[in-house]
């Protein structure tokens, strides 16, 4: 009786631990576009959950601001050398997004990749002091779509701030994750490496937005 007594303890004891460590759902954020509350999925097995936040633009711009034209920022230096990033990006109702070789949208890399809303997250570094913040896309998964959307499998975009109006990009492969594009703010500065990855993009179709 003390052996199964001590056996039963021990499942509830797991069951219970399993429960902890299952990361609750982000709530879904009021916009003028109805967004479907999604839990971000697990990275890897001894990997924290990424705690969810609401987006600084929630309740504030219809589609958190993911809607138009984004141009890469011809004054910053880093984000124009930087060859990871597309010269444009467009965005339609925070759905849709192309990314193109070139500012004039002529010439795209990955055309109408189709994601999915994953809530906010707080930036590893910069959230205690600034507030800093991601909010997270990951593509659809969906044999139709351009087959170069893979590239930008995982997005972590700050939701468009400032004047001028702009937003910084970070994305992913399918062998990334949201984990690894958030630890980017935490890399040491190097400008030969363009580290920490902040490019930033003007909104409105501007293509100069200042330096920050």
């Amino acid at each position: 009786m003390k052996l199964r007594l001590l056996g039963i303890l021990a499942l509830m004891s797991s069951t219970i631990a399993a429960c902890q460590s299952t990361p609750t759902e982000p709530t879904a954020t009021k916009t003028s576009v109805t967004v479907a509350a999604q839990s971000i999925p697990a990275q890897s097995e001894s990997a924290q959950p990424i705690a969810q936040i609401i987006s600084p633009n929630a309740y504030k711009v219809p589609y958190l601001g993911y809607n138009g034209t984004f141009i890469l920022n011809a004054d910053q230096e880093s984000s124009v050398k930087d060859p990871r990033n597309p010269k444009r990006i467009g965005i339609s109702k925070m759905e849709k997004i192309t990314f193109y070789k070139n500012a004039t949208g002529k010439s795209a890399i990955a055309r109408n990749c189709e994601y999915i809303y994953m809530g906010a997250a707080a930036d590893p570094k910069y959230y205690k002091e600034f507030k800093a913040a991601w909010d997270l896309f990951e593509l659809v998964k969906d044999e139709k779509q351009d087959p170069n959307c893979k590239r930008f499998q995982y997005l972590a975009l700050t939701a468009p701030h400032g004047e001028p109006i702009h937003m910084h990009v970070r994305y992913g492969g399918e062998q990334s994750s949201f984990e690894v594009l958030l630890k980017m703010s935490g890399e040491t500065e190097d400008a030969a490496k363009f580290s920490p990855w902040f490019a930033t993009y003007c909104g409105g179709g501007k293509s100069k937005c200042g330096k920050g």
